[in-house]
């Protein structure tokens, strides 16, 4: 009780469950066929959609005279982390994330950069087409190997020598220690 008088509590109507009532009716059995072969559908969809990024990564970073274009690397893979694990390729999104991360932190277009670049499109190459041929499950200790190999060479790229970034694939950054 209070000053005023006892405690009242007051529950307010539920308009939502007067019109839709206590659950929703149940999925019809005839539809969860059909479900079933849209998402397959969808699936392989994805991965020829998966197929044509990753054959745009690999155009984009091939090596030339020319540093790649990091923005558009990005993108794309930036597009793979986000939609991969949706459609069964969980494995190939992490790697993809693992790139958009390199880029972010590195920002870098030199040999080591493009090297790792090149690592990172082609472990999602390999993890893809392992995945189309044996399924996601398959593949997970390919790619826990992959990652291990790709986290060595990032953090080989991103280390510095005496101050300054290490340009070369040998680890050398060209400055003589005093």
């Amino acid at each position: 009780m209070t000053d005023a008088g006892p405690v009242r509590i007051f529950t307010p109507p539920n308009t939502l469950k007067r019109k839709v009532g206590d659950g929703a009716p149940e999925m019809p059995a005839a539809v969860v066929p059909t479900f079933e072969e849209l998402m397959r559908a969808s699936n392989r969809g994805y991965a020829e959609h998966l197929a044509r990024q990753l054959h745009d990564l690999r155009t984009l970073t091939v090596a030339g005279d020319t540093p790649p274009p990091v923005a558009a690397i990005f993108t794309i893979a930036h597009q793979i982390r986000g939609e991969a694990q949706h459609f069964g390729y969980a494995c190939v999104g992490c790697i993809a994330d693992s790139l958009c991360k390199f880029i972010e932190a590195s920002g870098q277009t030199t040999t080591p950069a493009q090297a790792v670049l090149n690592l990172h499109v082609d472990a999602m190459t390999v993890l893809k087409n392992d995945s189309d041929a044996h399924g996601e499950g398959a593949v997970k200790q390919n790619a826990q190997v992959l990652s291990l190999e790709i986290a060595r060479a990032v953090k080989h790229v991103l280390r510095h020598c005496d101050g300054h970034a290490c340009p070369d694939a040998g680890g050398h950054c060209g400055h003589a220690k005093t």
